[in-house]
């Protein structure tokens, strides 16, 4: 768990210890840090950071086991929540490969919370799938303010995020999966076999996720729930946090998101693919193929397969969540400029069938593609 900047951890620290009880040991492991280039208040908080937690564990008897790492005065150029996510995981890795132990390493934040059988259940599906690799598990923002007011800047960024992974679903794209930092776990053996977590000061958790998920058995966990803060924050370049804050600045319109047409034109490419041909890729397509030097790439992966489905293996594994995205917004920024998601949104539920002539509010949409991401298991059970 990273902790940069955090006025209060009591809410997340009441949330785990109320877990109810698991199998195995559970470990904590804090992540405090800052910068070298930190101003002295921001320093002052990673100290009382580490206070409170030795706190809390004195006044509190609970049978996780808690280690605090004070990761403090990182390189500026590398300090962010990659580095610490890395600092955190990589010692649990090191604890669990000291007991001869492949568990797993869960990913939290120092301002979410969880339902009490977070914990329990995570567990309780490692251990029935032994083949799980790594997973994604299901997440709920709170879409109320304080004051009991609709908190409506959340609903709509945490519904074009669900817009997105269901419309990558609706594709036929096999890694449609949520990478959400705080809501994400791998197995300790996997995590070190693909090289650790990288140090990225954003979007550390979507590139990571994408070197576990093309590796298969990478699950969706929906019988438990984290709770993701909701609240405005400028640590990181982008995010809830900063999505949050420009939303309220006015700089970030949440009511657009992507045009549903892009994702026909992609579902149209990947047909194609799955016909084992590229005969009749979409103009479109061919042009982002053509621009990012990868249509070259595209015929050789092609011409060395050694059957069709040696071909959409090699594909998939080459055709990433990076390239995926970078189609999209290719897509986005060429052909299809944003639109209303919420227009989009009950398009996409009308072209799956979830609704037919029915218009759904953002709040109504929300639940529903809520509903939907909890039916998505990743696997066959």
């Amino acid at each position: 768990m990273p902790v940069y900047k955090e006025n209060d951890l009591l809410p997340t620290l009441g949330a785990l210890i109320e877990c109810e009880k698991t199998q195995f040991p559970v470990e904590i492991i804090f992540v405090i840090n800052h910068p070298e280039n930190s101003k002295p208040q921001e320093k002052e908080k990673s100290l009382r950071s580490v206070v409170q937690i030795e706190e809390f564990v004195k006044n509190h008897n609970c049978e996780l086991t808690f280690h605090i790492i004070k990761a403090y005065d990182l390189p500026s150029k590398k300090a962010g929540v990659g580095l610490a996510r890395k600092i955190g995981m990589d010692e649990a890795a090191f604890r669990l490969n000291s007991i001869n132990q492949d568990g797993v390493i869960l990913c939290f934040d120092a301002d979410s919370q969880c339902t009490p059988n977070y914990l329990r259940e995570v567990e309780k599906h490692f251990l029935e799938y032994s083949n799980c690799n790594g997973a994604s598990i299901h997440y709920e923002h709170p879409l109320y303010l304080e004051n009991g007011k609709l908190n409506d800047a959340i609903v709509l960024y945490e519904l074009h995020l669900r817009y997105y992974i269901q419309a990558l679903k609706y594709t036929g794209y096999p890694f449609a999966f949520h990478t959400i930092g705080s809501s994400m776990a791998v197995r300790s053996t996997v995590y070190q076999k693909q090289g650790g977590m990288n140090q990225r000061k954003a979007g550390e958790d979507f590139y990571f996720l994408h070197k576990i998920i093309p590796l298969g058995d990478f699950h969706n966990i929906s019988t438990t729930k984290v709770i993701p803060s909701a609240r405005i924050s400028d640590r990181v370049p982008f995010g809830t946090g900063r999505a949050m804050k420009e939303h309220q600045d006015q700089t970030k319109d949440l009511e657009l998101s992507y045009d549903f047409g892009s994702f026909s034109v992609i579902k149209s490419f990947l047909e194609e693919i799955e016909r084992e041909t590229t005969e009749n890729l979409p103009n479109t397509v061919i042009k982002f193929l053509r621009e990012n030097n990868f249509l070259s790439e595209l015929e050789k992966i092609q011409s060395q397969s050694k059957n069709a489905n040696h071909f959409k293996e090699r594909f998939f594994e080459w055709f990433n969540g990076f390239k995926m995205l970078k189609l999209v917004h290719f897509l986005r920024d060429n052909y299809f400029p944003e639109k209303p998601l919420i227009l989009d949104a009950n398009q996409l539920l009308k072209e799956i069938g979830i609704i037919h002539q029915t218009e759904l509010s953002a709040l109504e949409l929300l639940e529903r593609y809520r509903n939907l991401d909890k039916e998505c298991t990743g696997f066959k059970q």
